[in-house]
């Protein structure tokens, strides 16, 4: 689970505002440019698919990193890259204030409503699990249809747990042990000390496994949802000294498993293996990778 870097959660967006647009005869797209957002826009599109970057990257640097968009626009799918990128889970305000974003985002592009998708990497799956449910409790015209997250921390409490064993672990480096103590420290900040932590990290974690509480997120039942992740043991073993318990991986079985408790019938765990590479051709489970682009494009456009 400790995917998420010091350098990630505190990174400043720097690019400045610019607004483009670039015709392709192949694909009969509009590219949009702004400092909070990249939209690659179909000239006839059947859905909208909005993607949240994980921690610390921008819009550019998902849309290279997850190569969807000829996929999509040539099955005329309109494509939003976001640049909301800083945040390890959002609270009652920001999620109000980024649906706000969202709705006038579509709004000034002429965007159709009929047929949306969300979906991130790592927090940016956390952030779009929790704006999806958001959208869908208060019945908005932008409510998705579908949501996928992709290895993505979305037990806030277990994150914290599994920090708090790694900083009492020895034998680590200094630089390993960079990340847990941040989390610990930034959690303890955030959510108070061990008497109140669990009852207010539930407030805005999209699950909590310990108390079984998916409260956050019952409001996309009806929503097709769906979880990637590549549970390599021995990768994190080997490369990080992390137990397979303390992954993202074993959230999200677990989570898959209580949703299935639940009777949730629209729900998928998608669970792939040797397919997480990074760009530079680096082995890593936890990669944009590990979802096939072209398997998504039948998902998103497939009736319910």
């Amino acid at each position: 689970m400790k995917i998420i870097l010091l350098i990630a959660l505190i990174s400043i967006i720097s690019c400045k505002e610019k607004e483009k647009q670039t015709d392709t005869r192949k694909s009969q797209s509009a590219t949009i440019t702004t400092k909070n957002y990249e939209l690659i826009k179909s000239k006839n599109p059947k859905a909208l698919l909005i993607i949240f970057p994980g921690g610390g990257t921008t819009s550019k640097e998902t849309k290279e990193n997850f190569n969807i968009v000829e996929s999509a626009t040539s099955n005329n799918i309109s494509v939003l890259f976001m640049n909301f990128n800083r945040h390890l889970w959002i609270d009652k305000e920001e999620t109000e204030d980024l649906s706000i974003e969202i709705e006038e985002i579509i709004k000034t592009n002429k965007l159709k409503t009929d047929n949306i998708f969300t979906g991130g990497m790592s927090i940016g799956g956390t952030v779009a699990i929790t704006v999806s449910n958001y959208l869908s409790k208060i019945n908005s015209p932008i409510k998705p249809k579908g949501v996928f997250v992709i290895d993505s921390p979305i037990d806030l409490f277990a994150l914290y747990e599994s920090s708090k064993r790694d900083v009492k672990r020895k034998g680590f480096s200094d630089e390993r042990l960079e990340e847990p103590k941040f989390i610990v420290d930034y959690f303890e900040d955030a959510f108070g000390g061990k008497d109140s932590l669990l009852s207010n990290i539930q407030k805005v974690s999209p699950v909590t496994l310990k108390t079984k509480n998916t409260e956050n997120i019952k409001d996309l039942k009806n929503t097709k949802l769906r979880f990637y992740t590549e549970p390599d043991t021995l990768w994190w073993k080997d490369n990080r000294q992390t137990d397979f318990e303390s992954t993202n991986a074993y959230t999200l079985q677990k989570t898959s498993r209580n949703l299935k408790n639940k009777n949730w019938s629209n729900f998928q765990l998608i669970q792939t293996k040797n397919k997480g590479y990074r760009m530079d051709g680096e082995r890593h489970p936890h990669s944009w990778s590990i979802v096939d682009i072209n398997e998504l494009i039948v998902w998103i456009l497939e009736e319910k």
